[in-house]
């Protein structure tokens, strides 16, 4: 059917605008929400394998009488069912990634382009005790993010985790500091609004689908490295706790046999709680002395004198780096 011709038919028949306007499947949705900024409204959506046609009207110049006449012509639009069926779609393909890297993202969303660069955010809850769904969490994110839609932005994988794309004019810059400021952000929402526990962990800016794809990945070991060995961090960042990441890749077994050799070339240190938090924050500041002792919330000197004491116990000084390396190891198998 010629959707064009059939649209100016309806102009010529009624005086009232309305426009047909074709594209592919994967570009209907960013449309529709540019021809609804210029006061378009979708009336109704049809579908083919590779196409999609948008049906659009002014509704101010359509009262209620002309508008039940052109349902004599159209019927409504099903947009909520097939926007969830690309966020099905996608959700698919993002669970497969980490057992199948390579798998390619279906044919449906192939097509799905951006404009501007987007910036990945993975939301995961911490406790699995609470009778609570990623739906009571959706109204809250499209009011924190001015324009956000339920798909494809918003991607629910499991009870346990959720994708979130966000275009990067939203955030502000590409810069490193202000993703995190963002991932801090929405994961304080989280806490305060939903009443549980959250990790937010984000990803730098990205050009294409295949890029958050590659990202995904990388926020997954993440993620799994987090659980395992910094419970307590609600917020990190991919480019963040690479020895973590290393570690929670290595098979329990190769683990082990780490820790083992460690121990015969320096016994495990005996560390009070007190000099483990210590030891995590400073590895967690970059060795950072001055931001180490701001995030303990402890003068400068009093950490140094900790440093102290750790280096006089151990025979290990943390502000060393081989030394710090390796008090980190230890840390980390020791504790798992």
């Amino acid at each position: 059917m010629d959707w064009q011709k059939k649209a100016e038919t309806i102009t010529q028949a009624t005086g009232l605008p309305i426009r047909g306007v074709e594209c592919s499947n994967a570009e209907w949705e960013q449309l529709r929400l540019e021809q609804e900024r210029n006061g378009w409204e979708l009336i109704y959506l049809v579908q083919n394998e590779d196409r999609a046609f948008l049906y659009l009207i002014q509704p101010e110049y359509w009262d209620p009488a002309a508008r039940a006449l052109l349902k004599l012509y159209l019927t409504p639009a099903a947009t909520p069912q097939i926007a969830q069926s690309l966020t099905e779609q996608l959700a698919s393909w993002f669970r497969s990634l980490p057992d199948h890297p390579e798998t390619p993202p279906p044919r449906s969303v192939q097509e799905l382009t951006w404009r501007e660069k987007r910036v990945v955010f993975l939301l995961e809850r911490c406790r699995n005790e609470s009778n609570w769904t990623w739906e009571t969490v959706e109204p809250l994110l499209r009011d924190y993010i001015p324009g956000i839609q339920p798909t494809p932005l918003i991607i629910p994988l499991n009870p346990i985790q959720l994708l979130l794309v966000v275009p990067l004019s939203v955030i502000g810059s590409d810069s490193r500091e202000d993703n995190l400021e963002w991932a801090y952000g929405l994961q304080e929402l989280l806490a305060c609004e939903a009443l549980d526990s959250f990790r937010v962990l984000v990803s730098p800016p990205l050009s294409t689908l295949t890029d958050a794809g590659r990202s995904f990945i990388e926020l997954y070991q993440l993620s799994l490295a987090m659980q395992r060995y910094r419970p307590s961090e609600m917020v990190a960042a991919s480019w963040q706790y690479p020895l973590e990441r290393w570690a929670a890749m290595l098979p329990d077994a190769v683990a082990a046999e780490l820790l083992q050799a460690m121990s015969s070339v320096r016994a495990h240190p005996a560390l009070t709680p007190e000099q483990k938090e210590t030891l995590e924050t400073l590895f967690a500041r970059q060795l950072n002395v001055s931001e180490t002792a701001r995030q303990l919330y402890i003068h400068r000197n009093t950490l140094l004198y900790r440093l102290d004491k750790i280096t006089e116990s151990t025979g290990l000084d943390p502000r060393h780096f081989p030394d710090a390396v390796l008090l980190q190891l230890h840390l980390l198998f020791g504790r798992n």
